[in-house]
Protein backbone atom coordinates (compact mmCIF):
# COMPACT_ATOMS: atom_id res chain seq x y z
CA UNK A 1 0.00 0.00 0.00
CA UNK A 2 3.22 2.46 0.31
CA UNK A 3 4.22 1.60 -2.77
CA UNK A 4 0.96 3.18 -4.48
CA UNK A 5 0.89 5.78 -2.15
CA UNK A 6 4.93 6.81 -3.51
CA UNK A 7 3.63 6.43 -7.16
CA UNK A 8 0.67 9.26 -7.08
CA UNK A 9 3.10 11.63 -5.08
CA UNK A 10 4.52 14.21 -8.00
CA UNK A 11 8.07 13.27 -9.25
CA UNK A 12 10.59 16.00 -10.54
CA UNK A 13 11.34 15.20 -14.21
CA UNK A 14 14.26 15.13 -14.23
CA UNK A 15 14.02 11.95 -12.10
CA UNK A 16 11.50 9.90 -14.70
CA UNK A 17 12.53 7.10 -16.25
CA UNK A 18 11.36 7.20 -20.32
CA UNK A 19 8.10 5.01 -19.47
CA UNK A 20 7.47 7.86 -16.87
CA UNK A 21 8.00 10.28 -19.21
CA UNK A 22 5.90 8.71 -21.87
CA UNK A 23 3.19 8.06 -19.10
CA UNK A 24 3.18 11.61 -18.20
CA UNK A 25 3.25 13.36 -21.37
CA UNK A 26 0.26 11.19 -22.50
CA UNK A 27 -2.05 11.59 -19.81
CA UNK A 28 -1.00 15.84 -19.87
CA UNK A 29 -1.88 15.78 -23.67
CA UNK A 30 -5.43 14.47 -23.10
CA UNK A 31 -6.17 16.34 -20.16
CA UNK A 32 -4.63 19.61 -21.77
CA UNK A 33 -5.77 19.20 -25.47
CA UNK A 34 -2.17 19.25 -26.19
CA UNK A 35 1.62 20.34 -25.59
CA UNK A 36 1.73 24.03 -25.28
CA UNK A 37 2.06 23.99 -21.61
CA UNK A 38 5.17 24.56 -20.21
CA UNK A 39 5.08 20.90 -18.09
CA UNK A 40 3.93 19.21 -21.27
CA UNK A 41 7.23 21.05 -23.25
CA UNK A 42 9.54 20.06 -20.29
CA UNK A 43 8.46 16.48 -20.73
CA UNK A 44 9.07 16.48 -24.18
CA UNK A 45 12.64 17.44 -23.52
CA UNK A 46 12.88 15.06 -20.55
CA UNK A 47 11.81 12.07 -23.38
CA UNK A 48 14.25 13.69 -26.03
CA UNK A 49 17.06 13.52 -23.56
CA UNK A 50 16.28 9.95 -22.65
CA UNK A 51 16.04 8.88 -25.97
CA UNK A 52 19.56 10.05 -27.24
CA UNK A 53 21.07 8.33 -24.43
Amino acid sequence: MADQEEQKKNKKINRMSLQEVTDALKKTEEHMKGDTSQYAQALIARKAELESK
